[in-house]
């Protein structure tokens, strides 16, 4: 201990920044010295899960310790997981410890809670001028928004699965936030009510997933969204997009079982000047029955990841290729799902103007089917210049050897490109 006393404090601090803060906080029993140097971090990360074996009280009186050590310092990041059961949470202390580290500024707030209870956000988070990160996780509701909410700093903001209020967060909370840049939604619960738009002109990365049926958004209003992710049940209306500005998406589309009345048309109108496209085999299943009104032309996109289980090869992914005049990298996943000698046509059609270049192919497991789709791309595409296959992660080395050997042989359009085993 006496070589550590020798180093400087910004040394220290830093070495402190690492260890979880129970431990850190326990470095103030080494010396004077060590006693005042813990007050001085301005992360704090406390999970009760280190005090399972511990009374409820002696967890209460750690983070009350923890908070009153730090005296009037500035606390850049407040962090608070709580794993417990119904009677073994205070509410009071719960907001008397967010309250805390709000009056001590935090930038960073991060807050999830597994409990029988449902907790309501303390007022003051609403009106903090120095919350720049915000981070609601299970537990919390969102139902109820102060009008006077005005969070000016926020930059960044993630809900995940808190009992939600659509409208309350798009009406009143989101023109509160005017530098907002980085929305993530997971909604767990919500009420019904009049359908809302989604409106900022200064989001830049959107993520939106809802797994339970219907929601009340009807257009995305985001002209600067750069990033979008959205997972969700399509619905009878229409979804109406403002995303101009948009480089990389990723669909996860849901339809409710006997639902004849969606139409995804519109969202990918919406999404059809993006430079990166990611559909999961559950969107391509929705865009395969559900674009009534005809896929856009995606005259920008040149990275487009595909996965299907059924039709969407034999279907979408032709017409997609068709479509995107300037498609440069495509990659596969679940080619095997695709029984090469089952259709009326062999192999998946391939426009003979495609300018791909390279072809990647996921969790390749080497079955004859397999190779024969891959033979059929090699013998469609004259550009290729690069083509890597990532074999599943339980084949052995000799297998993967074989594999090798045997895309190797596969006759080519191409004359000059080069077969990557990962």
């Amino acid at each position: 201990m006496a070589s550590m006393d020798c180093l400087p404090d910004d040394l220290l601090l830093q070495i402190l920044s690492f260890l979880p803060t129970k431990q850190a906080v326990s470095t103030s029993l080494l010396s004077k010295r060590w006693r005042t140097l813990f007050t001085l971090t301005q992360n704090l990360e406390v999970d009760n899960s280190i005090f399972l074996h511990s009374k409820r009280k002696s967890f209460m009186d750690f983070v009350d310790r923890t908070l009153a050590l730090q005296g009037c310092n500035h606390i850049k990041k407040f962090s608070l997981k709580l794993s417990v059961r119904c009677a073994d949470i205070n509410k009071h202390d719960l907001n008397h410890w967010i309250c805390s580290s709000l009056k001590r500024g935090v930038s960073e707030l991060h807050l999830a809670i597994e409990s029988e209870w449902v907790f309501v956000i303390p007022s003051k988070v609403f009106t903090s001028t120095t919350l720049v990160k915000l981070s609601l996780g299970t537990s919390f509701c969102f139902q109820s928004v102060p009008s006077d909410t005005y969070l000016p700093a926020l930059k960044v903001l993630f809900l995940d699965s808190i009992w939600f209020d659509i409208r309350q967060f798009a009406n009143v909370f989101l023109p509160a936030c005017p530098v907002l840049e980085d929305l993530d939604i997971h909604i767990k619960s919500y009420s019904r009510g009049k359908p809302v738009i989604i409106s900022s002109k200064t989001i830049k990365k959107l993520s939106f997933t809802y797994n339970r049926g219907y929601y009340d958004i009807i257009s995305l209003n985001t002209p600067n969204v750069v990033d979008l992710y959205y997972s969700s049940y399509a619905r009878h209306e229409s979804l109406h997009c403002n995303l101009g500005s948009l480089v990389k998406a990723t669909l996860d589309l849901q339809i409710l079982e006997h639902d004849e009345d969606v139409d995804v048309t519109n969202l990918l109108s919406g999404i059809s000047n993006v430079k990166t496209l990611h559909l999961t085999s559950s969107a391509v299943k929705v865009i395969s029955v559900r674009c009534k009104g005809g896929l856009p032309v995606f005259n920008n996109l040149v990275y487009l990841k595909f996965s299907s289980k059924k039709r969407g090869w034999k279907e979408l992914l032709p017409l997609l290729l068709k479509r995107s005049p300037n498609l440069k990298t495509l990659v596969l996943s679940d080619l095997d799902c695709y029984a090469f000698r089952e259709h009326p046509f062999v192999g998946i059609r391939i426009p003979p103007n495609n300018q791909v270049k390279m072809l990647c192919v996921m969790r390749y497991r080497g079955s004859e089917n397999e190779l024969e789709n891959i033979s059929h791309f090699l013998l469609k595409m004259e550009c290729l210049e690069v083509v890597k296959v990532y074999v599943a992660p339980t084949m052995d080395d000799t297998k993967k050897m074989q594999l090798t050997e045997d895309l190797l042989k596969l006759p080519t359009a191409s004359s000059k490109f080069i077969i990557q085993v990962m």
